[in-house]
């Protein structure tokens, strides 16, 4: 094979290389909104953590790709606190009051919202 044959597989290899790590690695496909734990304690040392989580095709943590959040308490602003705000992240603390109360997240990749319900007991 000539030298300009090997160079022009070498680019056109490449290029689909690259392709593909775009289109099913880095591009974004979903947002995940997790939530740890899934319930809030009475006291004040209890705290839940809400992420923003960008994936790829296959499912994981798009590579490289961060993305930002609102968070909104629409319902028991009496009964939570935010102790901490984040681009992606929102850690929320309880007041020391039994009930339940909702967060809107509202991703900035995305077509809707989501609510996030907290119980505390």
């Amino acid at each position: 094979m000539n030298q300009t044959l090997i160079i022009a597989l070498v680019i056109i290899v490449t290029v689909k290389i690259l392709i593909f790590a775009w289109f099913y690695l880095f591009n974004i496909y979903e947002v995940k909104i997790s939530v740890n734990p899934k319930l809030l304690n009475l006291n004040s040392d209890s705290q839940i953590e809400i992420k923003t989580i960008p994936l790829n095709s296959f499912g994981t943590k798009a590579l490289l790709r961060n993305i930002s959040a609102k968070f909104k308490i629409v319902s028991g602003e009496d009964l939570i606190k935010i102790k901490q705000q984040k681009e992606n992240t929102i850690v929320v603390t309880s007041k020391g009051k039994v009930g339940s109360a909702e967060i809107l997240v509202t991703p900035s990749i995305g077509m809707f919202p989501s609510k996030i319900e907290i119980n505390i007991e």
